[in-house]
């Protein structure tokens, strides 16, 4: 298969792989906030329980973007195209298609919403084994 169309499932400790390559990666995880910025006037938006809220300070506030829990426990920035555009992103569990703009950021490509309970520990297992030398050919 071609590498131009894949994007191999990542967590947060491997994004930094794939960062300014311009290659697709999907990262799956727990949605824990969105901040919209319509004309950099910032407003959160919960949308999980008030204990999942996270606010980092190495995410600027003045951009559109969500912050998930990846697979791995990590916390990964995605980039949301502005408002109005759609993002799709409904689920607490979604997956995420977008470029690694940096270690831990990602720009938002596609969604795919995963529902409201999902095995973080078994889609990072299944991140894990496809970067295993015995399954990588395999695989991708």
């Amino acid at each position: 298969m071609s590498d131009e169309f894949t994007s191999p499932r990542v967590n947060a400790a491997r994004i930094k792989d794939y960062q300014g390559s311009g290659h697709p990666v999907r990262v799956t995880g727990k949605v824990l906030n969105v901040r919209f910025c319509p004309d950099h006037r910032a407003t959160r938006v919960a949308v999980t329980h008030l204990h999942d809220l996270f606010f980092s300070p190495q995410f600027s506030d003045d951009e559109t973007h969500l912050v998930m829990e990846a697979s791995d426990g990590g916390h990964v920035k995605v980039l949301l195209p502005a408002p109005p555009q759609p993002h799709n992103v409904t689920d607490t569990f979604v997956e995420i298609i977008g470029t690694a703009v940096d270690a831990s950021t990602i720009k938002f490509m596609a969604c795919i919403n995963m529902g409201p309970k999902l095995d973080l520990a078994l889609v990072n297992q299944v991140v894990e084994l496809t970067f295993d030398p015995k399954f990588r050919g395999r695989l991708f």
